[in-house]
């Protein structure tokens, strides 16, 4: 495979550089052009608004920190000025890194043909190349749990230099994501002591761990105001994730299968569609299914270093919580290698099968048509539902008709392409656009009102709306049953919430407008026009913006008043 690159003269190290720099190239060639143009979700202006000033309990970030990302981010954005850029930069140099990691340690595993072919299949990934593209932790959560997993190979193979380097790893990589010091712990664990099980080793891995952990936990502690704040901010949120998602903390069983049916979809997202075909394949032509595979190979130290690098992420998925597709990045480089693994054997297969095809010819066939159908996936425009559904809110989701419904499961569980990134770019531009435009409004007279939508953390949702449009009043109307907190107000970059069912927006003398960004099926719809007329404006793609004039409408105590859900 190498050698029609006519990389076979060089030596070993000169090969490496070289496939690496191809490697970096193919990155950045396939992401600059598909970038996103506006901050992507609503954890995307937390980290934004945490570039600006640090602070937990109103979510900038969000619990529980994050800091090392927040200060990372917080320098690169002295040179872009720009968080959305300086998210995305962040974002590309770690695939980059990630990649190459991947190719290194993929051909310590196996051989450089096989890191090659990892390597490839990580980067035209569509899940990974998607979270390449927009402003997300997710690329630097891979790559953390990339080098860990590295370093901690190289202490398997008896590299001793690499002991404490591994362990100072772990516990840095908790100061950008907490949970990934209990993921990659057992594989540290399994590389650290399987080959020395002394009991001073283990006491010099915790000595050299737990100020790897401090170094990260106590600023974060101080900058949250103290141990109290900080556990009551993260506290508030975990009441709102986990009991919807986890039966261990009360959630019913239709949310936990829902949860679990999240996790099926997006691993079937990481494994790629074309990396399904080709397990596929492999079971009908090579005669043995994946599992079959690893129960062969169980006791093979390197499938085991793969499943302690997968399984212990995916339990603590299925038993606590998953929320996006982007949680499947800690693992995603274990998928590659194995993918690798089943392309390789395959093309050996249909090579035998075939006669006149060498294995490198099946090979390059089988690979290259990954990487097309992979790219086609990415890259081709696609309109599932033309985003009339994007405005549903989760009180109507139940009553659309099966047909929308699966529009609506198919857009939001399975594709993770450009198109959805231009989507969610097309559907920010279009509300900014559209409020700006509303007859007689500006900032000092106007109050923007946002309803809570099935996409929150896409389109332009309520922390989009205080981000981009900092000079005005904008409030957040919550329709989810048992939410912590219910009415969220901001302006010029900070906010407050309240935890009430009962909704009260001031309207003084100087408010003349107030534009309602919600859906005419809300629960909140039929309240808003019992208490005063409501103009619409069509939007492109079936959307709509409505508002109402303020001046000579009688409203009562000069408040408008909504009945919202039941609280905790």
């Amino acid at each position: 495979m190498l050698d029609k690159f006519h990389l076979n003269h060089y030596s070993s190290k000169k090969i490496d550089i070289i496939i690496s720099a191809i490697l970096t190239l193919l990155i950045v060639i396939t992401r600059i052009p598909f970038v996103s143009k506006y901050l992507y979700e609503w954890d995307s202006v937390n980290y934004a608004l945490g570039f600006e000033k640090f602070d937990i309990v109103h979510h900038q970030p969000h619990p529980p920190g994050y800091i090392f990302y927040i200060g990372l981010g917080r320098v690169i954005n002295t040179i872009f000025n720009d968080p959305n850029t300086t998210m995305i930069f962040i974002s590309i140099v770690f695939s980059i890194i990630t990649v190459i990691l991947i190719y290194f340690l993929a051909k310590q595993m196996f051989s450089r043909q096989f890191a090659v072919i990892a390597a490839l299949l990580l980067i035209f990934n569509p899940l990974f190349w998607y979270y390449g593209e927009i402003s997300t932790i997710y690329p630097t959560q891979a790559f953390l749990a990339t080098i860990v997993a590295y370093l901690s190979y190289q202490v398997f193979r008896g590299k001793e230099k690499f002991f404490y380097p591994s362990i100072i790893a772990l516990g840095l990589a908790g100061g950008f994501r907490q949970d990934l010091i209990i993921y990659m712990f057992p594989l540290w664990f399994f590389c650290a002591f399987y080959h020395k099980r002394d009991p001073n080793r283990l006491l010099k891995a915790i000595i050299v761990l737990i100020p790897s952990v401090l170094v990260w936990v106590i600023p974060t502690m101080i900058f949250s105001g103290g141990i109290e704040q900080y556990s009551q901010a993260s506290s508030t949120l975990y009441k709102i994730a986990f009991p919807r998602s986890s039966i261990l903390f009360g959630s019913t069983i239709i949310n936990k299968l829902t949860a679990v049916g999240s996790y099926v979809t997006w691993l079937g997202l990481a494994l790629t569609y074309s990396g399904i075909i080709i397990m596929a394949l492999f079971t009908k032509y090579v005669g043995k299914g994946p599992k079959h595979v690893f129960r062969e190979n169980i006791k093979d130290y390197r499938v085991i270093f793969l499943i302690l690098w997968f399984l212990p992420t995916s339990i603590m998925y299925l038993l606590i919580h998953i929320a996006k597709p982007g949680y499947m990045l800690v693992f995603i480089p274990v998928l590659a290698i194995i993918l690798a693994y089943f392309v390789k054997e395959l093309s050996y297969n249909l090579s035998s099968r075939f006669k006149k095809y060498s294995p490198k010819k099946c090979l390059t066939i089988i690979l290259s048509l990954i990487i097309l159908f992979n790219i086609a996936y990415f890259t081709v425009p696609y309109n599932v539902n033309e985003e009339k559904l994007w405005e549903t809110p989760i009180s109507d989701l139940g009553n659309l008709s099966i047909q929308d419904q699966v529009l609506w499961i198919l857009d939001m569980g399975f594709m993770s392409t450009h198109e959805k990134i231009n989507a969610d770019d097309q559907s920010t531009q279009t509300y900014l656009n559209a409020i700006s435009h509303v007859p007689g409004s500006n900032s000092s007279n106007t109050i923007i009102v946002i309803g809570e939508i099935t996409r929150e953390n896409e389109g332009f949702n309520w922390r989009k709306a205080m981000y981009y449009l900092p000079d005005y009043q904008v409030y957040y109307l919550i329709e989810a049953d048992h939410f912590i907190t219910s009415e969220w107000y901001a302006k010029n970059h900070t906010n407050t919430w309240l935890a009430s069912n009962i909704f009260k927006i001031p309207v003084n003398s100087s408010t003349q407008k107030i534009i309602w960004v919600i859906s005419n099926q809300s629960t909140y719809f039929p309240q808003i026009t019992s208490q005063i007329p409501v103009k619409t404006i069509n939007l492109p793609d079936g959307l709509k913006l409505y508002y109402s004039d303020i001046n000579g409408t009688q409203i009562k105590n000069n408040e408008l008043v909504f009945n919202g859900p039941e609280q905790y």
